[in-house]
């Protein structure tokens, strides 16, 4: 069997070896551990000569997993301790260095025993573990001193297995359950008792002993247990003169200042009372030590800038514990001691690291910059929003010179380290990208927290810096300075100086960032500076900040131009390009400049060749998208929204724009085959369109009045509504030649929603045309559901139309066959799914935490009824429900209700649709329960007779579908569920709703609603009679809020 087991696993960990096979030898394993005698196996493994190191390995691995899942019973987990031991003396006996993954897992396997046997807990099995190990390791004598014949394999063992248990018991990366959270407090309380004073007195003569340049590994280890250990002993076994003494040494080797600086930085971090940490910090003086060292390797100036950072975050927080505590002499001079002790040992070497040309160095400093800001917010900050927390806390000292110079200091720091580097050029986008992500944004912060704590010096720090890059003549500087330029901007409009907000912009800051908007539109070198970062940045402060350009340079027609150029829109690089079409349309939707004509020419004439569509066809996987097109739409909205603010009124020009679409839209037409090709480019010419005619309404109507008809019709123009007439006519023969192609419909619909507000009602032929098109195709679901939603749009504009009501009246019916037509498709797909849902289903938790089955076809079928019923509400919100009454969709009424009223168990599972269609039925029992059309804002319901026969109706199926919904197994109606809570509040709204409309009153025999429930519902259900009768005097008596829950109430009791 071993040879077997040492053979699959050869197998398993070949590099050749085949997916199959592999997974053939892994279940061979698991089998095999699975053994009731598996321990004695791999136990055989580990001294088997015919084992190599791998295979002693899995075998290690197999006894650990066989110890921690506790599947090793007390006499196995004997005789793996035996094993152990025994394995562990040999090492030793032998001085066989294995590879220290193998030594690793040797100390894992202890950790395993230990966490096991170790401790009350454990019942004391091994009480003498960590005596026994150090025997055994031949590190007795370490206990009473120092050694000049050190073991090393012992102390390489003996680290890595206490570095091994601490991260077993006090690891806090992973949260831990209760339980284990309980053993792991009792293992290390039991160790703090017994053995960790051993344990520290060991690591410390072992560090005694090690000479470091030529034992960097022990070292190391030994100096991590230390770290690792001190967050949870004693401290003063470690805080104490000879220990710090002995560590601090290290500090002076080479080979050991990383591991050094790393274990200080746990020690001093390790939690105190202010007073107990300055002393510490005080006896350290790591500071002085830090900056005498020489260093030059990035690993070890990064773990001294987190040293000294570290340092420094400990006294800030010492200063701030100190200022928020009570008052007293003793904590006042402890706070005035550490803020001392920072400014004059820690700030100017943080300070030094923070520069240092790698930004790994850099970030180290950042946590104690941060803290120590914010403390020196509580003292000194004069700005900060009014109101705000800064604002109110601060205590205003006024800011003495140190403090004064260490803010200087700091802000001369971001400056230098916001620069992008020299050894980044413009191709570099992955390196810029990361350092505006992890250092900008810090040091941004870091200057915004200057501004709060004296705005006078950051405003005139900021100004000399930003004044001499713009004197620049490199890219990076100009970049620099524009990005300064935006936080300076950004820090106004945030009122990080605390001014009142009407002075905002009349305010030194404003004022500043004004004269610097002029010097960077005067600057000539900045337009010559062919470098993306610099162009897209200029555009981005432009539009962001217009409100700082003067009243000289705020001519929109002259950035206009400077956007029209090859620096802008017309600029070699295509990611500069597309940026600033976007930006070129977000600057004319914030301004809304008012152009005449023949300066709306020139600027057309400039743009007209970017407005030249060309489609181009994707790949088959279709995971790249249009993104030229994309951004080019926003150029059609830009130019339209110039048309219609033109100060003439002349929409003549219009036809500047829209004749090469028309005429390119007219070669689709034409053209002999429908290519994807031909296709796609007629998408895209409909979308430019409706993205356009967006575009000359936005321009046309004020932001706040888009949606009001009167102020629509004021300001549209005869000559608009003609072109407009001529682009919906142009949109249907688009259509129909192509209503085959799912995008050329969108994009018709797309353009058709945007052509509504400027034909207002004389789009309804049109709609009519294009409705009846919709109708004849073969529809997706969610096409369906678009098409729905643009009805329930057109019913919303127009439902004041007669002409429009008679469009609805007409194609009512054939909208719900072709929705019905929908269902039956879905129903069909759903059909051939399997029933463990492989096909694409997935099984899902809804809102209500029940498990539903979302299959592909039930969640488009649930999406289709959303869409479905948005429309008849529609018809609610807007006043029409008359429509279903009318002479020509009767027949269909019926087939509408049963859609509102029939739900499969899924359904009510799900709540949200059931919701939906509770809420419609509800109306449409209040505007025609009775029979007829009672809505009194429905102009053309008068006109209509009453329907005999349909108040019955709503009672027979009403009346059954509030008991059985809560009732009925398969519903799995939880009244203690918030959703279904709310259904059952519908389904009584439902039901007083249909009492009321049959007459309301307590009289059984007058109400045909209550002569039902009682004489003939409550009966076929055998429904308590007491109880029935309790019911229906309440419907009769209670209002809505108290029939509602008394209702809930009921069906809480009758399910309990």
């Amino acid at each position: 069997m071993l040879s077997r087991i040492q053979e699959v696993v050869a197998i398993a960990n070949s590099p050749v070896t085949d997916a199959g096979t592999k997974k053939q030898a892994l279940d061979f394993l698991a089998q095999v551990k699975a053994e009731p005698n598996a321990s004695q196996l791999f136990v055989s493994l580990l001294s088997d000569p015919n084992s190599d190191d791998i295979t002693r390995f899995v075998a290690l691995q197999v006894l650990t997993d066989l110890i921690k899942q506790g599947s090793a019973e007390q006499q196995q987990l004997n005789y793996i301790k035996t094993a152990f031991l025994e394995l562990l003396r040999a090492k030793i006996n032998a001085g066989t260095r294995d590879p220290e993954y193998v030594r690793n897992k040797i100390a894992e396997l202890a950790t395993g025993l230990f966490y096991r046997m170790y401790g009350e807990i454990n019942g004391d099995q091994w009480s003498s573990f960590f005596r026994d190990v150090i025997t055994l390791l031949g590190m007795e004598p370490l206990k009473e001193g120092p050694l000049q014949a050190l073991p090393s394999l012992g102390v390489d063992y003996f680290t890595r297995i206490c570095a091994s248990i601490n991260s077993e018991v006090a690891d806090q990366t992973f949260i831990s359950s209760r339980e284990n959270q309980l053993r792991n407090n009792s293992l290390k309380d039991t160790m703090r008792i017994r053995d960790i004073e051993m344990l520290v007195t060991i690591w410390l003569n072992t560090l005694k002993s090690l000479v470091p340049q030529q034992q960097r590994d022990l070292a190391t280890l030994t100096l991590s247990c230390i770290g690792s250990y001190i967050s949870w002993i004693d401290v003063n076994l470690i805080v104490n003169e000879m220990y710090i003494t002995v560590i601090y040494g290290y500090l002076d080797f080479a080979q050991t200042k990383s591991a050094c600086a790393q274990c200080l930085c746990e020690i001093i971090s390790k939690k105190m009372k202010p007073m107990d940490k300055l002393t510490l910090l005080r006896m350290l003086n790591l500071t002085d030590k830090v900056s005498s060292i020489e260093h030059d390797d990035l690993e070890v100036y990064e773990q001294l800038a987190c040293l000294s950072s570290a340092v420094g975050l400990e006294l800030a927080k010492v200063f701030d514990q100190a200022l928020d505590s009570p008052p007293t002499d003793e904590l006042q001079q402890v706070a005035t001691a550490a803020d001392g002790q920072i400014l004059t040992q820690v700030v100017q070497l943080v300070l030094r690291f923070m520069e240092h040309e790698y930004d790994s160095v850099t970030q180290q400093c950042f946590p104690f910059i941060s803290q120590y800001l914010s403390v020196l917010k509580k003292q000194f900050a004069l700005g900060g929003k009014p109101g705000s927390a800064v604002a109110v806390n601060s205590k205003r000292i006024p800011l003495d010179n140190d403090h004064k110079e260490f803010l200087i200091s700091l802000l001369l720091v971001c400056f230098k380290k916001m620069k992008i580097d020299d050894s980044s050029d413009e191709n570099s986008e992955d390196e810029i990208d990361e350092f505006n992500e992890t250092i900008r944004t810090k040091l941004k912060v870091f200057q915004d927290s200057v501004a709060v704590i004296n705005p006078d010096l950051y405003l005139d720090s900021m100004s000399g810096h930003i004044q001499t890059l713009l004197t620049g003549t490199d890219w990076r500087e100009l970049e620099l300075a524009i990005f300064q330029m935006h936080n300076l901007s950004e820090s106004i409009r945030n009122n990080l100086f605390g001014i009142n907000k009407n002075e905002i912009f009349s305010s030194p800051a404003a004022v500043l960032m004004t004269k610097f908007m002029r010097i960077l539109l005067q600057t000539s070198s900045v337009f010559l500076m062919d470098n993306s970062y610099v162009q897209i940045l200029f555009f981005e402060l432009v539009v962001r900040h217009f409100n700082f350009l003067g009243s000289d340079e705020k001519d929109e027609i002259s950035l206009l131009n400077i956007f029209c150029s090859p620096f802008g829109m017309f600029n070699q690089r295509e990611k500069v390009r597309l940026r600033s079409w976007y930006l070129f349309t977000r600057l004319i939707k914030m301004t809304k400049p008012k152009l005449a004509t023949p300066i709306l020419s020139q600027i057309i004439g400039k743009v007209s060749p970017l407005l030249n569509i060309k489609a181009v066809v994707q790949e088959q996987d279709g995971t790249e998208e249009d993104t030229i097109f994309d951004s080019q739409l926003y150029l059609f909205e830009g130019v339209g929204l110039l048309i219609g603010s033109n100060t003439d009124s002349n929409f003549d020009i219009l036809d500047e724009v829209l004749t090469p679409l028309f005429t390119a839209l007219e070669t689709c037409v034409s053209s002999q085959l429908q290519t994807p090709a031909v296709v796609l480019q007629s998408h895209h010419l409909l979308m430019a369109v409706g993205t356009l005619a967006r575009g000359v309404h936005g321009g046309l109507v004020p932001d706040n009045q888009v949606n009001n008809t009167l102020v629509n019709r004021k300001l549209i123009h005869r000559s608009l509504i003609e072109k407009f007439s001529n682009i919906a006519e142009v949109v249907l023969v688009v259509f129909s030649f192509f209503s085959k192609h799912e995008n050329v419909r969108d994009a018709s619909r797309f353009t058709f929603a945007r052509l509504i507000p400027i034909l207002n009602n004389q789009v309804v032929p049109f709609a009519s045309k294009l409705i009846a098109l919709y109708l004849e195709s073969d529809l997706s679901t969610a096409e369906m559901n678009d098409f729905l939603g643009f009805l329930g749009q057109m019913v919303h504009m127009f439902h004041h139309d007669q002409g429009s009501y008679q469009l609805f009246d007409s194609l009512l019916t054939p909208v719900i066959n072709k929705i019905h037509v929908a269902m039956r498709q879905i129903d069909g797909e759903g059909s051939i799914e399997n029933s463990d849902w492989s096909n694409g289903g997935i099984s899902s938790t809804d809102s209500n935490g029940k498990n539903v089955v979302v299959t592909d076809s039930f969640r488009d079928k649930i999406l289709l009824k959303k869409a479905y019923y948005g429309v008849l509400q529609s018809f609610v919100t807007n006043s029409v429900t008359s429509l279903l009454l009318t002479d020509t969709n009767r027949g269909i009424l019926s087939t509408v209700l049963m859609d509102l009223l029939t739900y499969i168990p899924e359904e009510v599972q799900e709540t949200s649709t059931v919701k939906l269609a509770l809420n419609v039925l509800v109306s449409f029992v209040r505007c025609f329960g009775s029979g007829e059309c009672t809505d009194e804002n429905d102009k053309n319901g008068k006109n209509i007779g009453k329907l005999e026969g349909l108040n019955e109706f709503f009672i027979t199926k009403i009346v059954p579908l509030v008991f059985e919904i809560p009732f009925k197994p398969e519903y799995k109606f939880d009244i203690k569920d918030g959703s279904c809570r709310v259904v059952a509040c519908d389904l009584s709204r439902l039901l007083k709703e249909i009492y009321r409309q049959s007459g309301g009153g307590a009289d059984i025999n007058s109400n045909p609603c209550l002569k039902y429930m009682a004489e003939v519902y409550f009966r076929q259900i055998q429904f308590p009679s007491a109880l029935g009768l309790e019911l229906i005097q309440m419907l009769a008596t209670l209002d809505g809020k108290a029939f509602e829950k008394y209702y809930v109430a009921m069906i809480g009791s009758l399910l309990a």
